[in-house]
């Protein structure tokens, strides 16, 4: 049988005698002699450790060990093979550990999607702001009643335009504060309270639904 079809426990069993001869450390070798060789999987042997004994992988994963293990795995194998320790026994084990990963890997990745969702909805709603603010500041006769009401009417129909992209159908907490951080500033600018705003925004969007243009 050629180096390139031993299985893995045989691999395995080669590469501890290696690394025993060539790596004088006590603690390591007690280390290998505990573990189990499960399987091979994407150039990757996958040897384990029980739960009672898995802090000896600390001697397994130290760099230096590391290297002299994957060196001497990849002369037995026949070719380059990586070193992967779990905490288990068996192939059941093996699969367990990955179905692990995977879903810490599928809520990684849907954490970092949803913050770049918010981070592109915040500059947006940024840009809605800082829009508010411009325009009150440039907004003839603002120290006016009827200039506060002009500017106001105005903003109404700004923001519910951006809400058209900026605000989806069934708006989380994130997009509330949002859009409630914008009302906010027109209310202060025009001088109103933030629910009358809010009031008017909704009744606007509900005519303009009424009345599609």
């Amino acid at each position: 049988m050629t180096a390139a079809n031993l299985p893995a426990p045989e691999i395995w069993a080669k590469t501890v005698d290696t690394v025993k001869h060539r790596v004088n450390h006590r603690s390591l070798w007690e280390a290998m002699e505990q573990t189990v060789a499960i399987t091979i999987e994407n150039d990757t042997m996958i040897i384990g450790l029980s739960a009672r004994i898995f802090n000896l992988a600390g001697h397994l994963n130290v760099s230096e060990h590391r290297n002299a293990i994957e060196r001497a795995l990849s002369e037995h194998a026949g070719r380059p093979l990586k070193l992967r320790v779990i905490e288990g026994e068996t192939l059941t084990d093996w699969e367990n550990t990955k179905q692990r990963e995977a879903r810490v890997a599928a809520m990684r990745e849907a954490s970092y999607e949803r913050r770049d969702r918010e981070q592109a909805a915040a500059q947006s709603w940024d840009t809605l702001y800082d829009y508010v603010a411009r325009a009150y500041s440039s907004a003839p006769y603002r120290q006016l009643p009827q200039g506060k009401a002009r500017y106001m009417s105005e903003m109404l129909y700004a923001i519910s335009d951006a809400m058209e992209t900026l605000y989806p159908e069934n708006a989380d907490e994130f997009i509330e504060r949002q859009l409630a951080r914008v009302i906010d500033r027109v209310a202060s600018s025009a001088d109103v309270a933030s629910t009358m705003v809010a009031l008017e925004l909704e009744r606007l969007r509900a005519w303009r639904k009424q009345n599609p243009s």
